[in-house]
């Protein structure tokens, strides 16, 4: 027996072994042969197209000619492939991003021309998750408006991360149309809100009637959309609203509240700071101290002068300090003449403001 199974691993398991190896070893230097092969063709590929587009953008070619130049180019690229596809949409959001006013109105016409658009909206379709966030981030990073046909109907999408996308991209597309902020997913809401103000700072948005009810939303995350959304129009009308929000109990919220306070120069908060201000933490303190030196009248002063002296915890009192250089250096400096380590720190930032 012991001598049958001998001759079973010399006649048998060690050729088998052999032959599949050698397979292998072919199989990885097929692979390897044609990644090169590809690699090559797809580089001169990607050179050819980024030239081409580039040029047919910039042009101010008739119609005719126009169509007749996407013509020739869709004969010598292999666009029924997908990623020549992709490669193409990449490049025209690239494009897009930089060309403004008549070339950017090319960008979009090329897109249908090498119907491109058909391509995304095909990836909208698609039941993985990942390929229908492609296709939407191609309508919203184009501006491709007709784009809201196919991604509305995913405005109530039940995964999160589609839905964001969607509405942020149902957004920008329709300038203003703000019925999606109500159904932004909690889970990604953070995420969600500073897209929103990415929309806010990259298209010509109206300012939303909707922001007055946003401010009175029990979701932390509306009002933290709220609060930005009237830092970013100067909206000051609701002022006494958002200084009540220095009580919400969301930590991020009231750093928010805080940040508005001072860019909205909101001077009737002056007085809810000062009286919440040793209720903090050390890190919204410093943010309060900081708005106080923006809004802060004779009372901050006077509270200011009386605190340095006293503090102990040196990051409270540098920014109590600066604080005060702002709204009143000349008594600062009467301050650094009765304390070392106060003039100590005035010499510190001063030094760094130069």
């Amino acid at each position: 027996m012991e001598y049958f199974i001998l001759d079973l691993k010399d006649y048998y398991v060690i050729p088998v072994f052999l032959i599949l190896a050698l397979a292998l070893i072919i199989v990885l230097i097929s692979n390897r042969i044609y990644y090169q092969y590809n690699f090559s063709s797809r580089y001169l590929i990607t050179r050819k197209s980024h030239r081409f587009l580039t040029e047919i953008a910039l042009s101010k070619s008739d119609k005719n000619k126009f169509n007749q130049k996407i013509a020739k180019f869709k004969s010598e690229v292999p666009i029924h492939k997908s990623w020549c596809k992709e490669m193409l949409i990449e490049d025209l959001i690239k494009i897009k991003s930089i060309l403004k006013g008549k070339a950017s109105e090319n960008i979009l016409l090329i897109y249908e021309k090498l119907d491109l658009n058909h391509y995304s909206a095909s990836l909208v379709r698609d039941f993985r998750k990942y390929k229908k966030c492609d296709g939407i981030y191609h309508f919203h990073a184009l501006g491709y408006k007709p784009g809201i046909t196919f991604i509305k109907k995913y405005m109530l999408h039940p995964n999160r991360v589609i839905r964001s996308n969607v509405n942020i991209a149902y957004l920008a597309l329709s300038k203003g149309d703000w019925q999606a902020v109500g159904k932004f997913p909690i889970k990604v809401s953070i995420i969600a809100t500073i897209k929103v103000m990415d929309v806010l700072h990259k298209e010509k948005i109206p300012r939303p009637a909707q922001i007055d009810l946003w401010i009175q939303s029990p979701d932390p995350m509306i009002l933290k959309l709220a609060v930005m959304t009237m830092v970013f129009y100067n909206y000051r009308s609701k002022s006494a609203e958002i200084i009540k929000l220095l009580r919400h109990e969301d930590k991020a919220l009231r750093i928010d509240v805080i940040t508005a306070i001072k860019d909205l120069y909101l001077e009737a908060a002056e007085e809810e700071l000062l009286s919440l201000l040793y209720n903090e933490t050390l890190d919204i303190q410093l943010e309060m101290i900081e708005a106080l030196g923006v809004i802060g009248s004779e009372k901050t002063m006077i509270f200011l002068k009386a605190e340095i002296p006293k503090q102990d915890t040196k990051d409270i009192k540098l920014k109590m300090v600066q604080s005060l250089n702002n709204l009143d250096p000349v008594g600062l400096d009467s301050l650094g003449n009765q304390d070392a380590d106060t003039q100590k720190m005035i010499n510190h930032f001063r030094k760094l403001a130069l």
